[in-house]
């Protein structure tokens, strides 16, 4: 199991002239998530740690490839037009975790410019799964020169609510694989992952979290069909992952009090994952913990060690 906390840093407090001092919550200051580091197993004598240090906090790329043109004739993708990062963390089964975010890579870093024609031409983005129209008309289809030109047509073609779609799409597709070999609710308690997704929106430049938590039910011939459902942190929340039925009401309480109370919010959150983490006796999550940091496409990360 796993301890994972996601939040707004809150750096940027606008704070109202009233008695009651409320704020508006601060999007535009950058994410942070917390997360410890053990991996364990169930064994005869009880759960029992494998490894320290494993890392539940991926740096993941988001590629968009432009269309190559030699005058008018489509040549394919061989140039990257744009390029940002986000943040992956995930908590549950570490080989369904590992084939998610495979799949969310792979569908992130081959995001491609294509058009769309109605009444008016239209770039758009899609993913490399998509049906795309100017691979379907083929490499040498003469297209006019003053379509597809970056400064006129490229601006503003990605957005977070995108890439969450995407993210979205990647873990469905990754548990179809798995589903059909579900065979009882054991086996499906074995593979339930969620997901956190924090990206700051290539278009407004405003912070976004999401939540991705499996879900399951069962078809007309009994089959159990799995899924993830899709949920926008607001900005005076948090996510929580893992571990929340032991921590949850606790960490939601903390941050609660943080964001009304204190200016240093990330530090409070990251205190108490680490107190979590020491405290705990289930061999479930284990030290160092881990804090990753996104403010726009920088990512830093910092470990805090057993002897903190």
């Amino acid at each position: 199991m796993t301890l994972v906390v996601a939040g707004y840093k809150q750096n940027g407090y606008v704070w109202k002239k009233d008695l009651n001092q409320d704020y508006t919550p601060d999007r535009k200051s950058g994410i942070f998530i917390v997360a410890d580091s053990m991996i364990s197993t169930v064994t005869q004598g009880g759960r029992s740690p494998l490894v320290t240090g494993f890392q539940k906090i991926k740096e993941i790329s988001i590629n968009v490839w432009e269309p190559h043109f030699i005058g008018e004739l489509f040549q394919g993708y061989i140039k990257v037009q744009q390029q940002h990062k986000c943040l992956i963390a995930f908590a549950g089964s570490t080989l369904t975790a590992q084939h998610i975010v495979d799949n969310i890579s792979g569908h992130l870093s081959n995001l491609r410019i294509d058009y769309v024609e109605a009444y008016d031409f239209k770039c758009v983005i899609r993913k490399g799964c998509d049906s795309n129209n100017l691979i379907k008309n083929g490499v040498g289809t003469h297209y006019c020169e003053e379509t597809f030109l970056p400064d006129q047509d490229y601006l503003n073609l990605l957005n977070a609510e995108y890439v969450s779609e995407v993210v979205e799409h990647s873990i469905n597709k990754a548990i179809q694989s798995k589903k059909k070999y579900v065979l009882d609710p054991n086996a499906l308690n074995a593979m339930r992952t969620d997901i956190v997704l924090a990206i700051n929106c290539p278009h407004t430049r405003q912070d976004y979290i999401y939540k991705y938590s499996f879900n399951d039910n069962n078809d007309e011939n009994g089959r159990i069909h799995v899924f993830c459902e899709k949920e926008l942190v607001e900005a005076n929340g948090i996510a929580v992952i893992g571990m929340v039925n032991s921590y949850g009401e606790q960490a939601l309480e903390i941050a609660h009090n943080g964001m009304n109370n204190e200016l240093n919010f990330r530090e409070k959150m990251t205190d108490f994952v680490v107190k979590c983490v020491k405290e705990d006796s289930t061999f479930e999550i284990g030290m160092p913990v881990v804090v990753k940091t996104l403010d726009g496409v920088s990512v830093k990360k910092t470990f805090i060690p057993d002897d903190t």
